[in-house]
């Protein structure tokens, strides 16, 4: 009789252990909001990896949260993702077409990957929605990157167009001129371009 006692003491205490240390439930789940809201504080401290994982488990949770999709699209070019940049970009916008900062993102990746054509319809998209555009997760990223990046993705049009990409260069610095009909003035807005990049 006295072993059974202590063996339900025993089993008692080892419940009242279990329940008191958690019974091997973690933490609660996280709202996809949350998750949300941590990828954008690890994107600010330029963890990418770890945003775009936050991202990534947003967007699990709640497939319409489109900011969701923004800053996935944001963090995978950060990580030079840039195929999944792309899906990110574009699932996004199924869901809100009218949202400039996808527009603006996918128009810098287009440009990465070479896709001119298609990067100078997203930034003029962003532009014409937005003239004075900036992204607000990023305050250093604006419209004169935007401007930029029109510039050299006209340059490097197969067949580029000067006349494009001066004027773009133009909105940036009034006072550059040069007659892009002749090869020195074609050099000249190659070098301001560069120049430029330094600057935005």
């Amino acid at each position: 009789m006295r072993k059974s006692i202590l063996a339900v003491c025993f089993l008692t205490g080892q419940l009242f252990w279990a329940c008191s240390s958690g019974g091997g439930d973690g933490p609660p789940a996280k709202t996809p909001e949350q998750y949300l809201a941590e990828g954008w504080q690890a994107y600010a401290g330029r963890n990418y990896q770890l945003a775009f994982g936050d991202f990534n488990s947003a967007m699990q949770g709640n497939s319409n949260l489109t900011d969701a999709f923004n800053g996935a699209g944001w963090a995978s070019a950060k990580l030079n993702s840039l195929v999944r940049s792309v899906a990110d970009f574009r699932n996004g916008l199924a869901k809100d077409s009218g949202n400039v900062q996808m527009k603006a993102g996918l128009s810098l990746v287009f440009n990465a990957q070479k896709l001119y054509d298609s990067s100078i319809v997203r930034a003029g998209q962003a532009l014409a929605a937005a003239p004075n555009w900036v992204f607000t997760r990023d305050t250093s990223v604006n419209a004169s990157d935007l401007h930029l990046l029109l510039a050299e993705d006209y340059f490097a049009q197969t067949p580029p167009n000067f006349a494009a990409s001066l004027a773009q260069v133009q909105v940036l610095n009034p006072s550059f001129a040069a007659d892009v009909s002749a090869i020195a003035g074609q050099t000249a807005l190659a070098i301001e371009i560069e120049r430029l990049g330094t600057i935005y």
